[in-house]
């Protein structure tokens, strides 16, 4: 994010959803705050945004009670808005916050640390044509089981992909996907279910596009999570501040 002057030409923002209260953690934090090798995990994806030259505008957004007292670490310049009760409302308050220069718009999960600056850049440029989401292969073999746990059949893989963030769009797309959403256009039960942006546009017939993923950009979930993530800095997988 360039320092002073004027708007990036091309006005790309970065929303980071940071908002969740992270009970399948198990911690007495949020997971996004718990340290990750001398900084809270929600640091390591900020600072990488904050410092890609691309990224005009970095939003993050928090629970209500510490967007009111946002953490001393955040680097200067970085807007802190409070978030919603589900995901959506979160992207949705980041989204209303950015800057009207802004015309494409990266949305990433405070819990994934290891975002590169390259998987930025190639979102990012993507982005300006149209949705599109970081991907990677399945390699394990996947079936499909009914409610008892019995399996029902071996699900071909080859175009199967698990899918990450950051997540990039037109910001018109993003804004007018997430309107739609704030307008009742699904059941309660279905905001809980929205996990990333590209399902509403999934929703709502919008094409979302694919670029590489990154297998090092993992989302911290459980505790394991957490261990292996440490375990990637201290073996020198991931350089210390990324």
């Amino acid at each position: 994010m360039p320092a002073g002057g004027p708007a990036a030409p091309r006005g790309v923002g970065a929303i980071v959803v940071a908002a969740g209260q992270g009970h399948r953690f198990g911690a007495l934090q949020p997971k996004q705050f718990v340290d990750l090798c001398g900084m809270p995990v929600l640091a390591w994806s900020v600072r990488t945004l904050v410092d890609h030259p691309d990224i005009d505008r970095v939003v993050v957004v928090l629970a209500p009670q510490r967007a009111a007292s946002p953490p001393a670490w955040l680097p200067d310049g970085v807007l802190v808005v409070p978030g919603g009760v589900f995901r959506a409302d979160s992207v949705r308050a980041g989204a209303a916050a950015l800057a009207g220069n802004v015309e494409t718009v990266l949305v990433h999960d405070g819990a994934r640390p290891f975002v590169s600056a390259e998987l930025v850049s190639r979102v990012a440029n993507e982005a300006r044509n149209g949705p599109v989401v970081p991907a990677v292969a399945v390699e394990d073999t996947v079936k499909r089981v009914d409610e008892g746990g019995w399996i029902q059949e071996t699900v071909p893989r080859e175009r199967l992909r698990r899918v990450q963030t950051p997540q990039g769009f037109p910001v018109e797309v993003l804004r007018r996907t997430h309107a739609l959403d704030d307008a009742d256009a699904w059941e309660a039960q279905d905001h809980a279910a929205l996990t990333d942006d590209a399902l509403l546009c999934e929703r709502l017939g919008i094409d979302v596009s694919t670029v590489e993923g990154d297998a090092a950009n993992l989302k911290i979930t459980t505790a394991r999570d957490l261990a292996l993530a440490r375990a990637m800095v201290e073996t020198g997988l991931i350089a210390a501040g990324n």
